[in-house]
């Protein structure tokens, strides 16, 4: 059974806003890797770009350690607004 795509076609509803957020901090997708690897983000070589491009599924717990990082909720992460 095939998941299923983000109403844009992508894999994930994040990616843009993960790409923003690493942006605004001037951040690389490869620093940012590296900073998520040592809070418990067990992952390969170019799974930030994928994720950003959307061509990447995103797991929940994957989800909450972007979050943390950033400072953001899951909310703003799949939704784009911050709870209130």
């Amino acid at each position: 059974m095939a998941k299923p795509l983000a109403p844009d076609g992508t894999k994930n509803l994040a990616g843009s806003r993960i790409r923003a957020l690493r942006k605004a901090r001037g951040l690389s997708q490869e620093e940012l890797m590296r900073d998520l690897q040592l809070r418990g983000f067990d992952s390969e070589r170019g799974v930030i770009k994928r994720m950003e491009n959307g061509t990447r599924f995103v797991c929940d717990t994957e989800l909450k350690i972007i979050a943390e990082y950033f400072g953001v909720s899951y909310d703003f992460l799949i939704e784009g607004e911050e709870e209130e």
